[in-house]
């Protein structure tokens, strides 16, 4: 009995842990749930940041890289609405002139989103169409270098997909008085259509401000007037131009001018402020805070419709309207480019001379960001802090193996003398390299494209490799020649005049003197040119005499070439004598065909 009564104690005993375990487990879910729930409704940015962090998350952030900072403005949009505001560091270090709202930042690329508003607005009222050519809506005979019979359309010019070569000339001005008017500026600065239409994503200024002419030509207003009417003024914004010389805003001006840009690594940079010749493609300039209420209309949400009169043009405008080749992966959204954060963003960053920013905002949650900065290729911020906010957008491609090599950005100039440049920047990627691209095309296990956001790369084919090299290896050897000539006839100087060696540069010899003088004098101009090209205030005009004096070079250099030919066969040299004539030669024809190769004479 004794032992029935310990095993009935035994079994309550072991009922009771039971229960308190199961009501213990029930206590935790019971308080886990609401717990729960309270998380899951707590407003976050997309990277998961508690909107009540987000001010001491942003000041931590710019605190640590405080050393790398000049100015940068930080605001932050939730529906509409603007949660966070504040300038950090030096409008001008120098003068120790601190950032604040009232800091004017020039926006550069982020103006192109006042021209497609501009273009969706017209949609929306019948005028535009984006699947129409857009040569029905330009004067007839406007477009004089197109290639290729593909219509372009304004959806196009949207995606980037016009084709147009990128031109690295004549894009900035130092004065106002240089300014020319939109119509006059696409017509005398039409680039060559390099690909055909909606092969590749090659960024375009031209596109853009191909699209802002078509909005002036149908509002019959100039662009800028039909921005302050149609987008500044509903919205309110009072603190920002886009007028090309900025003439109509002299108070911006005047702020503008109080601030100073600088390098990523915080140096000054002397004389950033520029006029562009296309104005709508990066021209605008204003507050943070107005950008934020541009930012704040083109979020979906029901505050008005400000831009639009349908909210089904502002969900078309927001839409995809270009996937990566072969992909379901969203990339363009008329205008927009879209990124995959942990949630998919649109977005559109901006530089120029002595800023960078960014515009970005999640379409699900409504959450935006607008950085501003004063510094030249900023990433601290407008890469960065987006990311800390918006979470990594890291993305792998699978790649066949064996498929490294050079590959030629997109946007690039493919015509002119300033291809040079473009070539000269090829870059040589691996596989493993490439495979961090967000998209790859491949064909037959051989790579042909790869993209990311903003633009594609071609990979370069073996034989234009070894036409580059072999032309680079031709000039090398030119100017040995062309060296050892002149040094040859220094030499031979002194020898007469030391009265031991006959007179130099009599008969032919003059014109074999003549020819490699010029041939040096080539090289010397090159190179000024180059320098030249790509300092702020150059134009194509400066610059032309430059290119005049290559071509009077190559007429030069083929009459040599034809002289000496007819020498040879009249006049019987010393073998010694004829073979500098001909390597002389020689140099003056590999030195004319690197001039015809390279175009480097227009």
């Amino acid at each position: 009995m004794q032992k029935n009564c310990q095993r009935d104690f035994g079994f309550h005993t072991i009922n009771k842990v039971i229960a308190c375990v199961l009501s213990l487990v029930f206590v935790i879910i019971a308080c886990a749930v609401p717990v729960y729930a309270e998380t899951g409704n707590m407003e976050t940015t997309p990277s998961r940041i508690p909107l009540s962090s987000l001010e001491e998350t942003i000041d931590s952030y710019v605190t640590t890289h405080e050393r790398n900072t000049a100015a940068v403005s930080v605001i932050a949009i939730k529906d509409g609405q603007t949660i966070f505001n504040k300038a950090y560091g030096y409008a001008d270090i120098e003068q120790q002139r601190k950032a604040d709202s009232s800091t004017v930042f020039e926006w550069g690329s982020v103006t192109k989103l006042l021209v497609w508003t501009s273009v969706m607005q017209l949609v929306e009222q019948g005028k535009l169409d984006l699947d129409t050519n857009i040569q029905e809506y330009l004067p007839k005979g406007f477009l004089k270098k197109l290639e290729y019979d593909a219509p372009i359309t304004l959806l196009d010019l949207m995606n980037h997909q016009a084709g147009w070569e990128d031109k690295m000339i004549d894009l900035w001005y130092q004065s106002e008085n240089q300014v020319m008017d939109l119509g006059e500026t696409l017509q005398k600065f039409e680039p060559k259509q390099i690909y055909e239409p909606r092969s590749v994503v090659a960024y375009s200024n031209y596109g853009v401000a191909m699209a802002a002419y078509i909005v002036e030509l149908q509002s019959g207003q100039p662009f800028y007037e039909y921005v302050n009417e149609h987008i500044f003024k509903p919205l309110d914004m009072k603190e920002t131009t886009i007028h090309p010389s900025h003439q109509d805003r002299p108070d911006l001006m005047l702020r503008r001018d109080q601030v100073q840009g600088y390098t990523p690594n915080v140096e000054l940079i002397p004389k950033t402020k520029v006029y562009m010749n296309i104005y709508p493609a990066g021209g605008a300039m204003g507050t943070a805070e107005d950008a934020a209420k541009f930012l704040a209309a083109l979020m979906p949400i029901n505050h008005g419709h400000l831009l639009f009169k349908n909210k089904e043009t502002l969900n078309e405008m927001l839409s995809t309207s270009l996937y990566y080749d072969g992909t379901s992966i969203p990339r363009i959204a008329h205008g927009f480019f879209e990124v995959e954060y942990w949630t998919p963003a649109l977005e559109h960053g901006g530089n120029t001379l002595g800023f960078s920013n960014k515009l970005v905002f999640d379409p699900e949650s409504n959450f935006g960001l607008v950085v501003m900065t004063n510094q030249f290729e900023e990433e601290v911020y407008c890469f960065g802090l987006v990311q800390k906010l918006f979470g990594n957008n890291y993305r792998t491609s699978s790649v066949t193996s064996g498929n490294d090599g050079y590959y030629l950005t997109t946007r690039r100039s493919g015509s002119g003398f300033t291809k040079f440049y473009a070539y000269l920047l090829m870059e040589k990627y691996s596989t493993f390299e490439l495979s961090n691209f967000t998209n790859v095309v491949e064909k037959d296990g051989i790579v042909k494209k790869v993209s990311f956001t903003y633009n594609d790369y071609v990979r370069v084919s073996s034989s234009t490799l070894v036409l580059i090299t072999a032309s680079f290896i031709a000039f090398a050897v030119a100017i040995v020649l062309n060296l050892r000539a002149i040094i040859g006839y220094l030499f031979r100087l002194s020898k007469y005049k030391q009265k031991k060696w006959e007179r130099p540069g009599t008969g032919f010899d003059k014109y074999h003197v003549a020819i490699n003088i010029a041939g040096l004098a080539f090289v010397l101009n090159t190179i000024v040119l180059g320098m030249r090209a790509v300092s702020l205030n150059s134009s194509y005009s400066s610059l032309r005499i430059h290119l005049i004096f290559n071509l009077i070079y190559v007429i030069l250099a083929l009459a040599y070439l034809v002289l000496l030919t007819y020498k040879l066969r009249k006049i019987s040299y010393s073998k010694k004598r004829k073979a500098v004539y001909i390597m002389s030669g020689l140099s003056a024809f590999l030195f004319a065909a690197f001039i015809l190769g390279w175009d480097l004479y227009f």
